[in-house]
C-alpha cells in the first residue's frame, strides 16, 4: 500500500478511509436537499436558499477560526494547516451548485461526479495506475453518472459527453489557491448556467 497519501492525512490509514467515506457520502447531500430541504429549512424559519447561505457563512467563519488557531482536524491533510482546506471548498461549492443550478437534473450529477470520481481518481493514482488509464476511467465514470441522471431525472443525455472530459480535466491540476473539489463542481455549474440558466 502506498503510504504517501495516507501519511499526509491526520489519522493515518483510519483518517484516510474516513476522508474517502465522507467524500462519497456527499452524494446524499443533493438527494436530501431536494427531498427535504424545504422542511429542514422551515425548522429554522428559513427558506432553502437562506439555509444554504447560513451554512456557507458558518463554514467560512469556522475555517477562519481553524486557520487562526493553526489546527489540523482528523481526516485533514497536514498541509491544510496553513491554507484553506478541502472541506470548506467542498461545502461552499455544493451550496453554490444547489443554489444556482436550474434544478436537480443538473445539480445532482454535478455533485455526485465530484463525490464519487474524485476519490476514485485519487485511489487509482495511489495505486500507481498510468495517467491515461486514470483519465479514461474517470471520464467514463462521470459519463455514467450523467447517463444515470438522464434515466432518473431526465437530464439531457448529451451533457454526459461534455461533462465527462470537463469534470476530469477540472480534477487534474493541483492549485494551492483553489481545491479540485471546487473546480469539479463550479466549472460544470458555470457551463450549465451558460447553457440553461
Amino acid at each position: 500500500m502506498n503510504q504517501t497519501t495516507i501519511g499526509q492525512t491526520k489519522g493515518g490509514l483510519r483518517g484516510h478511509i474516513l476522508r474517502r467515506i465522507m467524500h462519497i457520502g456527499m452524494v446524499l447531500v443533493p438527494l436530501v436537499y431536494y427531498a427535504y430541504g424545504t422542511s429542514i429549512a422551515s425548522w429554522f424559519f428559513l427558506t432553502p436558499h437562506e439555509l444554504l447561505w447560513l451554512i456557507m457563512v458558518f463554514v467560512i467563519l469556522f475555517e477562519i477560526l481553524r486557520l487562526k488557531l493553526g489546527i489540523t482536524l482528523f481526516v485533514q491533510r497536514h498541509y491544510e494547516t496553513g491554507r484553506i482546506s478541502s472541506f470548506p471548498w467542498t461545502v461552499l461549492s455544493i451550496c453554490l451548485v444547489l443554489w444556482l443550478a436550474p434544478d436537480k437534473r443538473y445539480a445532482i450529477p454535478i455533485i455526485c461526479s465530484c463525490a464519487l470520481v474524485d476519490p476514485l481518481l485519487g485511489e487509482l493514482r495511489r495505486l500507481h495506475w498510468k495517467a491515461i488509464w486514470v483519465a479514461c476511467i474517470g471520464i467514463l465514470a462521470v459519463m455514467a453518472i450523467w447517463w444515470v441522471s438522464t434515466w432518473w431525472w431526465q437530464t439531457p443525455w448529451q451533457l454526459a459527453l461534455l461533462m465527462g472530459p470537463l469534470t476530469v480535466w477540472c480534477e487534474w491540476p493541483n492549485f494551492r489557491w483553489i481545491d479540485d473539489n471546487a473546480l469539479m463542481q463550479l466549472v460544470p455549474l458555470l457551463v450549465i448556467m451558460l447553457l440553461y440558466g
